[in-house]
């Protein structure tokens, strides 16, 4: 018992002599803890950080048809449609004072791509939690979408694309959603139909596919 007694002055003179030690240490975690309080003052500041999208869709919407690639029906309709979604997803996302509104899907046409791409696109808008109306809302987003078509090679009628079956065309897409007066998304992608396919993609009697023959008339001249 008294050896512990005598062992006391002992231990406490370490315990001063790494006093100085301890107070180095204590002062670097001090200003560790001060040069990570911006870091995470300002993720505050900021708000809380945007959820990433989807990572089963592509980054690069309608790449593999970009080159000059035909379709690949309907495997291709659906990818396109994902690809959009994905498009939609990411704008409104950036834009705190859309992304609670309903959007309003309009097809262009009747025609049967028209049909299943508005399908598609609403599957998949939904699925990634977005709000589809089913009619015209006051505050939805308008979401549409037109369909044209440019022959590959001399120019045609589109009347013309059944009579002549295996003639390419060149389709394009072009993806619009806007609200008031401003574009939110505008996207155009081309891709490669035969002529015997260009029925499911466009109505040849629709306003802009048929060209009107120009008929002329004479002009009387007067000299004065």
């Amino acid at each position: 018992m008294l050896r512990r007694f005598c062992a006391f002055p002992a231990v406490a003179h370490a315990a001063r002599g790494c006093a100085p030690l301890w107070r180095g240490v204590s002062r670097v975690l001090l200003l560790a803890a001060l040069l990570a309080l911006p870091a995470f003052a300002a993720e505050g500041l900021c708000g809380p950080t945007a959820t990433p999208p989807p990572r089963n869709v592509p980054d690069e919407p309608f790449a593999e048809t970009r080159a000059g690639r035909t379709l690949d029906e309907p495997d291709d309709w659906s990818r396109m449609a994902t690809a959009t979604a994905l498009r939609v997803y990411k704008a409104l996302d950036d834009r705190a004072d859309l992304v609670a509104l309903p959007i309003r899907i309009t097809p262009p046409n009747a025609r049967p791509f028209a049909l299943a791409y508005q399908n598609l696109l609403a599957t998949e808008l939904v699925s990634r939690g977005m709000q589809v109306s089913l009619a015209p809302e006051a505050d939805a987003v308008e979401l549409d979408f037109a369909v044209h078509a440019v022959p590959v090679g001399p120019q045609q009628p589109v009347s013309a694309a059944h009579t002549r079956p295996d003639d390419k065309w060149e389709v394009v897409l072009t993806t619009t959603m806007w609200r008031g007066n401003r574009y939110v998304i505008h996207t155009a992608d081309g891709f490669l139909v035969r002529g015997n396919e260009l029925g499911k993609y466009v109505d040849p009697d629709a306003p802009g596919h048929t060209v009107r023959p120009f008929r002329p008339r004479s002009v009387p001249m007067v000299n004065r």
